[in-house]
């Protein structure tokens, strides 16, 4: 990993930007989406954040690797982002323009996984990222699992319960629609008999309220239903659970595991249900990976 690079980590909540010289960070910032901020104030923000970091190189950055929580085109246009629709059509180029780099962008589930399997040498990987929404990536036999259109691996978008909850895709009881922030806000909420808010909800969880271990126990319950899919179709050696909530919520892994065991039929391996090694920064790690290695890297061994 040499040269100087940008990471950027556009999520749902929150931006996260990163300079590397030779694989040193001499910059990292995080920063949160203004409240009711519009599009062009978002970018503008997006575009003030990318400078500071490039400034701390004391160089121009030489690529800047992207992951995004939008669904972006091969030209770096948003082509919908249910978050903020007010993206939707917006150039992702234009923020970057004034360093001169070359910028790629990728899902940031997606590269979340392959920053786990990298830091673990894994290559049979599942990973599983919950805040705003829920997003996952899979690396199969040392490299990303990308299917026909590019865009395999929406875990998030497993049907795990057909009489659930709509979920903004316009489908039934998705993943997403169960385990997502404001999803499990909601559950909470219920549970509790008054509006809870997620941090509200992980520590609730450390207090070991009952209406939050209750919570947690729905959410465990329903992520080991999809993952006894996944299990049985790619066969995953390592679940990494990361994300803003996820990450939070330290005592999930441990509730999904027996959760899983339980599912897997007689004989067959259970794969080990884990903390993500880089926590709520994994989407940002993976971005620093793509700044690094350049396009390949989404079609190299990512195991190395």
């Amino acid at each position: 990993m040499t040269g100087a690079v940008l990471a950027v980590d556009i999520g749902g909540t929150k931006l996260a930007v990163r300079a590397l010289a030779d694989g040193v960070t001499v910059h990292e910032r995080t920063l949160p989406w203004r409240d009711g901020a519009d599009p062009d104030a978002d970018l503008d923000l997006l575009g003030a954040s990318v400078s500071e970091a490039a400034g701390a190189l004391g160089t121009a950055p030489v690529r800047i690797g992207v992951a995004a929580a939008p669904n972006v085109d091969g030209d770096g246009r948003v082509v919908g982002w249910p978050n903020r629709p007010g993206w939707t059509g917006r150039s992702l180029r234009v923020p970057f323009a004034r360093t001169g780099a070359e910028v790629l962008f990728g899902d940031d589930a997606t590269l979340a996984a392959l920053a786990e399997a990298h830091a673990t040498g894994c290559r049979d990987l599942v990973y599983l990222g919950l805040g705003t929404g829920v997003g996952g990536g899979l690396v199969c036999g040392g490299r990303l699992l990308t299917g026909a259109w590019g865009t395999a691996g929406e875990v998030g978008h497993l049907v795990v319960d057909p009489a659930g909850p709509p979920c903004r895709c316009g489908r039934r009881g998705c993943l997403q629609a169960g385990v997502s922030g404001p999803a499990l806000a909601a559950h909470a909420a219920a549970r509790r008999g008054r509006t809870t808010t997620t941090a509200e909800l992980v520590a609730g969880v450390a207090d070991a309220e009952d209406w939050a271990e209750h919570t947690l126990d729905h959410a465990a319950g329903l992520i080991a239903r999809a993952l006894a899919v996944l299990t049985e179709l790619v066969q995953p050696a390592r679940v990494h659970i990361g994300g803003g909530l996820g990450s939070a919520l330290t005592a999930l892994p441990e509730r999904v595991a027996p959760r899983l065991a339980a599912t897997v039929r007689a004989g067959r391996p259970v794969p080990e249900v884990r903390p993500a090694v880089h926590g709520a920064h994994a989407s940002l790690a993976g971005a620093a990976l793509l700044a690094a290695r350049g396009a390949a890297l989404l079609g190299e061994e990512s195991v190395a």
